[in-house]
């Protein structure tokens, strides 16, 4: 590697990671196997973009960028740096897998003009713009430019009553938030992806902080895109949704809900209210659902086991709900059933 480019390198570097100095002494050995690619000509640019086959032209042979990742739990960390555009359009490709994702994309150095969906736009140093990769991000731009941000799917961060899905993409505001945002993602992805810095956090610990990190940015705007009806009907989705995932669980129930949400046990309750059951209720029917398929799919299983089994934390609490359910008790439920 050419001496200039480890000095634009380590200039790079030093921007992700705010710390205001370059790394004098920056070396890609520094960094983890794998975190840290090179981008070079007509096939370094279809790589870089997700193109489906080279671009040939006397542009993309002079293509040259960077890339550096760190993976998160289900975060994904990443910067680029583009020496040389190579193209004036290109496709920035965040769908190579099957899950819907959100995207932060922020600006370090440089000018980018975007198209997602149908909403275009320019982005500069300092900006930062939330996109759904349902749809394709193309970008086109000329000269150096240096982007920053995270990818999470965005069914993680939908399930927080807070972030109400919104109209996407949104433009994060101007403000000490969106400009820490930046600064703490670009500093973990650093350390992150430096042998140095690797392994001091545990991603258990720090998934959960980049994901409260996200959603503290998009409070700035995503909110008031929803009416307060639409607010409540994803609560709604997201408490039915958590009840499906974690109702087999005892010692699950409306404070567990809450906690998961971020919300008040009274906010639960009266966003919930049509429902006449109530939280307890849906809760309750849920495992009585999965109690019934194990009585039929398991008929030697003790009855003491199926309720634990379902959520429930005793038989005779089983056998209460059943009741009050279906009619019938567990045993004369099996008995009619098998």
């Amino acid at each position: 590697m050419l001496e200039s480019s480890r000095q634009d390198l380590s200039a790079w570097i030093a921007r992700i990671a705010h710390t205001g100095e370059p790394f004098a002494h920056f070396s890609t050995d520094d960094l983890v196997s794998g975190a840290f690619r090179e981008f070079h000509g007509e096939s370094g640019i279809a790589e870089f973009f997700g193109l489906s086959k080279p671009v040939n032209s006397s542009a993309a042979a002079a293509f040259h960028a960077y890339t550096l990742e760190a993976f998160v739990g289900s975060v994904h960390l990443y910067g680029t740096l583009r020496t040389s555009s190579g193209v004036e359009r290109g496709g920035e490709d965040f769908t190579r897998d099957a899950h819907e994702k959100l995207i932060a994309i922020g600006m370090l150095r440089g000018s980018l003009k975007y198209r997602n969906g149908k909403h275009t736009g320019v982005l500069g140093p300092g900006d930062v713009l939330v996109v759904n990769s349902t749809h394709p991000l193309v970008t086109a731009s000329i000269g150096v430019v240096e982007t920053l941000g995270m990818a999470v799917p965005i069914d993680d961060i939908s399930k927080d009553s807070r972030v109400t899905g919104g109209q996407w993409p949104v433009r994060l505001p101007e403000s000490a938030l969106t400009s820490a945002f930046l600064a703490f993602v670009g500093r973990y992805l650093v350390e992150d992806a430096t042998a140095e810095g690797s392994g001091q956090v545990s991603s258990g610990l720090a998934e959960p902080v980049l994901y409260d990190l996200l959603r503290s940015a998009l409070l700035q705007v995503v909110p008031a895109t929803m009416t307060p009806a639409q607010q409540s009907l994803r609560l709604q989705v997201a408490v039915h949704d958590l009840i499906e995932k974690y109702h087999v669980l005892q010692g699950f129930d409306a404070d567990s809900i809450a906690r998961a949400l971020h919300i008040s046990r009274r906010k639960l309750y009266r966003d919930l209210a049509e429902h006449g059951e109530g939280v307890a209720g849906l809760i309750a029917a849920r495992r009585v659902r999965s109690a019934a398929a194990i009585l039929l799919e398991q008929p030697a299983m003790p009855l003491s086991e199926v309720s634990a089994a379902a959520g429930f934390g005793d038989a005779t609490t089983m056998r209460r709900h059943f009741l009050s359910k279906l009619g019938v008790t567990p045993a004369d439920y099996r008995r009619e059933n098998v």
